[in-house]
This record gives C-alpha cells, sequence and structure tokens, in this order.
C-alpha cells in the first residue's frame, strides 16, 4: 500500500519549500536497512527497501534519481516508486559515485547540498568518498530538514497510522486468546505473529517482560513458562502494509497481580493520563513529559526509561519524549507515550502506552482496547 500521487505530491513541495529556506540546491537522502533510519528514502520514493542501502538524489529543480546497489532493488523499484530515473549504483563506491555523477550532471558540483542521514546513518566512508567526488560542493546536514517534516502527519498518513494500530490491537486480543499458565512464551508468540502476518505487517518488534517481579525493562521474548502470579508486559511495535508503524503496550497478570503491581500500574495509568492532558498543539514536548514525571512522583514512584516518542515511516521517529524537549506538538504530530515506571529502589517496574494523534480538539487514541491488569485474573489454568 503506497502513497497517493497527491501525498506525495505534498511531500515534495514541502520538502522544496524548506530546500529554498535553507538555500540548498539538492538532497542527497540515504536510508539503510536498520530499526529507526529506514524511511527516508521511502518517505520521497513509495519504494520498500528488503536489505542494504539506497540513495536518491532530489534537486529544487527536476526530477528525482533513485541509485540502489542490487539488480533486485532495480527491479522492484521500478514496479512501485513513482521515480523514473532509478539507477542500479552498485555496491558502496560505485553507488557513491553515481551519487556524484547526478550532482554534476545537474549542474550542481559548486552548490549547496544537503545530506539526509549525516548526522545519523550515512557511513563515515561514502561521504568521504563523495567529498573527493564533489570536491567543491557545499555539503551540509540537511537530516533535521526531513525529520521536521515528516514530524507532522497528513490526513492519508494518519489512516495508515490507524490501520497498523488495528492490526496491533488484534495482535493482543489474539495474546488474550492464548497466554495461560503452563504455555512457553514462544509457543504464544508464534500465534500472535501469525495474526499480524496475515495482515501484510512489514515489520515486528514485539517486546516483554515476565515473571512475578521484575524492573520493567523489556526485551525480546524467549523459551519461558508461564506460572499462575506471573506479571507480564506485552509490547507490540509494527509496521503495517503501509509501512507506517504504531505501538501498544499491555500490562497483565495471570491471576492476582501483587499489591506493589498494582500501585506501579495505577501510577502509570495516571502518569499516561498526564501525558494525555498535555497532548496539545501549542505545548512543549518537554511540559508534557514533565507532567508525567511529576504525576509519577506524586505516586511515590520513579520514571525509568524514556516516556515515548513520535511514530511514522520509522519506529520511534522524532520527537523524543524528554523533559528538556523545546519542540512544540502541532496538529498532525502522532505520539507514543509509554512512561516506565519504577518503584524507589529500581526492583520493580511496569510500562503502559497507546499511540494518539494530536488534534484541534483534543488527542484521539488509536488503538481501541485498553490496558487491563487484570484481563487474564480469572482464565484457566492451562
Amino acid at each position: 500500500m503506497a502513497a497517493s500521487e497527491k501525498e506525495i505530491k505534498r511531500r515534495c513541495d514541502a520538502i522544496r519549500n524548506r530546500m529554498r529556506e535553507e538555500g540548498l540546491k539538492a538532497l542527497v537522502v540515504f536510508s539503510q536497512v536498520q530499526l529507526r533510519y529506514s524511511g527516508a528514502v521511502r518517505y520521497i520514493s513509495n519504494y520498500h527497501l528488503p536489505t542494504r542501502r539506497e540513495y536518491v538524489v532530489f534537486p529544487l529543480d527536476g526530477d528525482p534519481v533513485f541509485i540502489g546497489c542490487t539488480l533486485g532493488h532495480i527491479f522492484y523499484a521500478k514496479q512501485t516508486s513513482w521515480i523514473k530515473d532509478v539507477r542500479n549504483g552498485g555496491e558502496i563506491e560505485k553507488m557513491v559515485l553515481e551519487v556524484g555523477k547526478v550532482i554534476k550532471s545537474l549542474g550542481l558540483g559548486r552548490e549547496p547540498v544537503g545530506i539526509v542521514g549525516l548526522s545519523r546513518t550515512m557511513p563515515y566512508i561514502d561521504y568521504q568518498l563523495l567529498v573527493k567526488e564533489l570536491p567543491e560542493a557545499q555539503l551540509k546536514d540537511a537530516t533535521g530538514i526531513l525529520e521536521e517534516i515528516r514530524m507532522v502527519k497528513s490526513e492519508e498518513e494518519i489512516g495508515f497510522i490507524q490501520e497498523t494500530t488495528d492490526i496491533a490491537d488484534r495482535c493482543y486480543e489474539r495474546l488474550l486468546d492464548v497466554l495461560r499458565v503452563g504455555k512457553d512464551e514462544l509457543s504464544v508468540m508464534g500465534e500472535v505473529d501469525k495474526v499480524l502476518i496475515e495482515r501484510g505487517v512489514e515489520d515486528i518488534l514485539i517486546l516483554t517482560a515476565k515473571g512475578r517481579s521484575f524492573p520493567g525493562f523489556i526485551n525480546h521474548p524467549g523459551p519461558y513458562t508461564f506460572k499462575e502470579g506471573d506479571h507480564y508486559i506485552f509490547s507490540v511495535e509494527i509496521s503495517g502494509p503501509s509501512g507506517y508503524w504504531s505501538q501498544i503496550v499491555r500490562s497483565l497478570c495471570l491471576g492476582q497481580p501483587s499489591a506493589q503491581c498494582e500501585r506501579l500500574f495505577d501510577v502509570g495509568t495516571a502518569a499516561v493520563e498526564a501525558g494525555i492532558s498535555n497532548l496539545i498543539p501549542g505545548k512543549r514536548v518537554g511540559e508534557m513529559v514533565t507532567a508525567m514525571i511529576e504525576k509519577v512522583k506524586e505516586g511515590g514512584c520513579k520514571t525509568g526509561i524514556w516516556c515515548g516518542h513520535s511514530m511514522g515511516m520509522d519506529v520511534g521517529e522524532n520527537p523524543g519524549l524528554f523533559p528538556e524537549s523545546p519542540i512544540v506538538l502541532k496538529e498532525g504530530m502522532i505520539i507514543t507515550i509509554h512512561p516506565h515506571v519504577m518503584s524507589l529502589d529500581g526492583k520493580e517496574g511496569i510500562l503502559v502506552g497507546d499511540t494518539f494523534v494530536v488534534g484541534k480538539e483534543g488527542p484521539r487514541r488509536l488503538s481501541k482496547t485498553v490496558s487491563d491488569l487484570h484481563a487474564l485474573s480469572t482464565v484457566a489454568k492451562g
């Protein structure tokens, strides 16, 4: 499922407007297959890279050029991308040389050129090669330009993320069907993954924590037999058929939860609500996070890992949710709130969360399921 022509035009117009403001004659956009850093080229091109790396040269005037590194990439890019000039750059050096060749053919070898990915993911060797190939070009980091544009989603993008969240809900509902005392976590994940794969999910990042007591740090599922009274954190982050990500985080107990777990859950839920009440256009991200942290402190607990992040064509896009963040919330931003609440001694913790869209009339929760610590309290054993 690809972005429409109207949506692609909106993105390209927004990018070129920012390029004019920055005085850039072209952008060199880099992506590689790595969680959090694979969506930049796809955002422009509609092509879903399966392996390795890719470049797009995006001129201020004229048509962009897609540069892939294998014949397979070129074959599928020609089928799925709206970009007509699709080239096989080969591995590393040849790919960068092709980028330089395109820049020079556009007559921009001495002009200001921005590089998207320079401060994040572009390999140093690639940059060295590009500098050597374009010794007179004025190369500068332009990663922030695309990140800024991608932070605010269109109605079409929000629809894609809603679809992904709906699939995450189905995944959680299946978890409730199969999670039982005596079951192994890997067999449970097999049932959950089946729901995701059948619905066309592209990427799956499920992280969990389990046991009678734990600090709430989540990690990949593994061999583990569930026991009566186990607490369980289930975080599902997925990119749907459109390539857009969403996340829900649910905390459960197989049986009666401990008093401490109940308390942590209540504090975490209150922190989420504090975040929601500040998730409005014009507020700074830092204000929202500070409100959550203060709510956790009021509950006699402390915060652990970060409180959340944005979502889009990458998992965990900007902005991250940190108290020092100066970023102003805008209508159309997609924010995943998941405060990590810990006991003061750091021995026990919990994570709850959902994904929201910032709206003019207030935030909207995209998930239709809710985190219920007692959802499995009366299920049969085994």
